[in-house]
């Protein structure tokens, strides 16, 4: 919406980029298919030429109330991973929307005074992010929001991030306004966006994530799709994901998936502001994991 993409181009896209790979997509030879008939397709059930599936994760506000439209206008389906526990909190996503400020101005040390306290942070990135974290943990949702403002003021940055909603969830109005759309599929991305290999842990935050939307959306489709938190998965997640019924799981492992793939290490190619078009062009036409398989040969 801004200049997220220039911050984190791996996770965010620019309208314009955007705009210029799904030009490709409708001008050439291949096929936008719903997830639903992708998996018809690697189950043998159904043939398709050519066949693409676009997926988006982790239920950005910005996702669903402008990249959906989007899709839509090109009468492309889509499916959205959505992880719930900041749809409820209608906060900003914490520890992004911090490491974009320190991003904006890059310090290793400030200091916020709030509520009559004084709060000091030093270090990298990554520890301050997590000691703001720690500082917020008793604070309710507009204690959080405030102390956010606050710190945004430490910083010496805008804080028109919050106030534009640029790193919020969708909320729930929001996810039921993209579901008029048959083109629009809501699924599973869990409740924290973390997914631990202990089984009730596993449990509890798929459960817990389709339990909300399930009591939140109006869905005609079932929650059976899964979208690994960040990617990250392990063989140990695969029997716990059978037994709660899930279909389909994608990992950030990149390549294109044959009608062999394990349906719950579905391979995705990233599309990011840092990639141009002739290597969106290159890894749909299969040639990159052509050079994949080459490489790997030529280590072995």
């Amino acid at each position: 919406m801004k200049d997220e993409h220039q911050f984190w181009p791996g996770v965010f896209i620019s309208k314009e980029k955007l705009i210029e790979l799904l030009d490709y997509l409708q001008h050439s030879h291949f096929n936008v298919i719903s997830l639903d008939d992708a998996e018809r397709h690697l189950n043998g059930d159904a043939q398709f030429t050519y066949p693409v599936v676009i997926t988006v994760d982790d239920g950005w506000r910005s996702s669903i109330t402008e990249l959906l439209p989007t899709f839509q206008a090109y009468q492309f389906p889509s499916t959205v991973y959505v992880t719930t526990y900041y749809c409820d909190h209608q906060i900003p996503v914490v520890n992004v929307l911090l490491q974009y400020w320190l991003w904006h101005n890059p310090t290793e040390a400030f200091e916020v005074a709030f509520q009559g306290q004084h709060y000091g942070f030093t270090g990298n990135v990554s520890d301050m992010v997590k000691a703001v974290e720690a500082a917020m943990v008793s604070f309710d949702d507009d204690q959080k929001t405030a102390f956010l403002s606050a710190t945004a003021s430490a910083l010496g940055v805008s804080d028109d991030a919050i106030q534009t909603k640029r790193f919020h969830n969708a909320n729930y109005k929001e996810l039921n306004a993209a579901m008029a759309s048959p083109l629009t599929n809501i699924q599973l991305h869990t409740h924290t966006h973390k997914l631990p290999t202990d089984s009730d842990a596993i449990h509890h935050e798929i459960q817990t994530n389709r339990e909300v939307l399930t009591a939140q959306i109006a869905s005609p489709k079932a929650l059976t799709h899964f979208c690994y938190p960040s990617g990250i998965w392990s063989p140990e997640h695969l029997p716990d994901l059978n037994a709660l019924g899930i279909r389909t799981a994608t990992t950030l492992d990149e390549g294109l998936n044959a009608r062999t793939e394990h349906p719950l290490k579905l391979k995705r190619n990233l599309v990011m502001d840092s990639r141009s078009l002739n290597q969106f062009i290159v890894t749909l036409s299969g040639v990159a994991d052509t050079l994949r398989w080459v490489m790997g040969k030529t280590r072995s």
